[in-house]
């Protein structure tokens, strides 16, 4: 965000007298990190951070009508919820007030500690929650901020992006960007497909979660899409499962300076995830757009020793990846010929006992 940070995200002619949940950011100015550093993914305040922060815990006390939901200091800017409670007979100018109020108390502890005679950038950007779903998400925004923040400064190779990616099992002539770990498509890994119908019942994913569970303990890497319910179902399980490892493509192009979303960081943190886009172009995303990304998951898949499993509303069906048929080709050969042998044994068996 450059130096005119006031530009705000609120809903023309909502009535904020009924009530709102606000996501706060606010930044330093020229995003100086004053308040401390992080260190492991943890944030290490300052001293001077720490009385900031009992600014920020402050903001309730001092602005009734305003409560704190979650909220982290970060070391050169800050991000919180706020909520306006309903029935104030100015409820944005209230949050004005509260907001000018921290900025002005808490440049006033800068100027006598640091020397500093401003801290904060102009304004401060603010965004309306407009569903339990927005807030789900920026609550785990703010929560994985710190570990957001370790893995862009302090561990790039996590967050850059490498293009072109090459893996055997892409398209050489297509050209594809990924970010985490890349080596989850080596030629070697068991790649599974998931492809999960919309018409599978909500009492079904739970035995559908478990059947990919079952194949992340016996080594295979699950790649989707994770769009419909169902696969969503799954790529929760793959993020609270330390030992699940999981490739996520995305719908359209990897623009520059992507970063995954904030759910994924853990995991990418742990070096158990990818995120990978084919092209340079944006994609419009209708149904004929996810069975083409659908086929080439799949092809991916089956093109070693892994492979594709689609479930459909009447079941799962599988199919085979090329070096995996083989082999289960291989293997019922050689049941064939173990058979013929022990048949041959046992003809010869026979004839011995006649003959005695």
């Amino acid at each position: 965000m450059g130096e005119g940070i006031r530009y705000y995200r609120r809903y023309h002619g909502y009535d904020y007298s009924r009530g709102a949940a606000l996501f706060i950011t606010m930044a330093t100015a020229p995003r100086r990190a004053l308040f401390g550093s992080v260190t492991g993914a943890a944030v290490e305040l300052s001293d001077f951070g720490r009385q900031v922060l009992d600014c920020i815990e402050a903001i309730p006390r001092l602005n009734p009508g305003i409560s704190l939901f979650e909220h982290v200091l970060m070391p050169d800017h800050l991000h919180m919820i706020l909520r306006i409670s309903p029935g104030l007979a100015e409820p944005l100018q209230v949050l004005g007030a509260a907001m000018r109020r921290f900025k002005s108390y808490t440049t006033t502890l800068a100027r006598r500690q640091l020397g500093f005679s401003a801290i904060w950038q102009q304004g401060y950007h603010d965004r309306i929650c407009v569903s339990r779903r927005f807030i789900e998400a920026v609550t785990r925004y703010i929560r994985y901020n710190p570990l957001k923040y370790e893995l862009m400064y302090n561990q790039p190779q996590y967050m850059r992006i490498r293009e072109p990616l090459d893996s055997p099992r892409l398209d050489v002539d297509d050209f594809w960007k990924g970010v985490g770990n890349a080596g989850l498509l080596s030629p070697g890994a068991k790649l599974l497909s998931l492809r999960v119908s919309r018409k599978v019942s909500a009492r079904n994913l739970p035995h559908v979660v478990s059947r990919i569970e079952d194949a992340v303990r016996a080594g295979y890497v699950v790649i989707s899409g994770f769009i419909s319910p169902g696969e969503v179902a799954v790529r929760d399980m793959l993020l609270e499962n330390c030992e699940a490892r999981f490739i996520h493509i995305l719908p359209s192009c990897m623009r520059n300076g992507h970063r995954p979303d904030s759910r994924y960081l853990p995991a990418l943190s742990e070096g158990r995830f990818l995120e990978i886009a084919e092209g340079n172009d944006e994609t419009e995303f209708g149904r004929g757009a996810c069975l083409a990304l659908n086929d080439e998951i799949a092809a991916m898949a089956k093109a070693g020793e892994g492979g594709s499993l689609y479930w459909r509303a009447e079941g799962p069906s599988f199919e085979r990846g090329l070096r995996g048929a083989e082999a289960a080709s291989r293997d019922t050969e050689a049941a064939n010929q173990d058979s013929l042998r022990g048949a041959e044994a046992a003809s010869r068996d026979t004839e011995a006992a006649n003959q005695e």
